[in-house]
């Protein structure tokens, strides 16, 4: 048997998808999971291995806009979930400020990948030390 994990989906606002589309496509796969449809994306938790193809095949539809992690805690653990605690969880307000820079890291992506990022057909390389030299001076 392999060993049980949880992870958090995290979809990219700007997205074409939506939570509830990444949900039900991932339980279209038929593999053992249970999934969880959040307000930024979907909690899986089951086998490692079936996690593991389920994040893979999600992964395939929007590669640069899907992003993982891997949660502490199981689904439903009562030091975590909201309805026991009666307030958000701790580290939620740090998974909503990763969740509003998801868009920039997408754009990133999609720059590596060579994926067209529209409104922006002519992008001009950077000299690494120029770019470097920027990073400096802004910190």
């Amino acid at each position: 048997m392999d060993e049980k994990i949880s992870r958090i989906l995290a979809l990219s606002p700007d997205s074409q998808f939506s939570p509830s589309y990444l949900a039900r496509y991932a339980s279209s796969l038929g593999k053992d999971i249970f999934i969880k449809q959040t307000c930024y994306g979907i909690l899986i938790e089951g086998e490692k291995q079936d996690v593991d193809y389920v994040l893979a095949e999600l992964k395939k539809i929007d590669p640069n806009k899907i992003f993982s992690k891997i949660r502490a805690f199981p689904l439903g653990d009562k030091r975590r979930c909201r309805a026991q605690r009666g307030s958000a969880r701790p580290g939620f307000y740090f998974l909503q400020k990763e969740i509003e820079l998801l868009p920039n890291i997408a754009k990133g992506l999609e720059c590596i990948d060579g994926t067209e990022i529209k409104g922006k057909r002519n992008l001009e390389k950077i000299d690494p030390k120029v770019f470097k030299r920027i990073i400096e001076e802004s910190v």
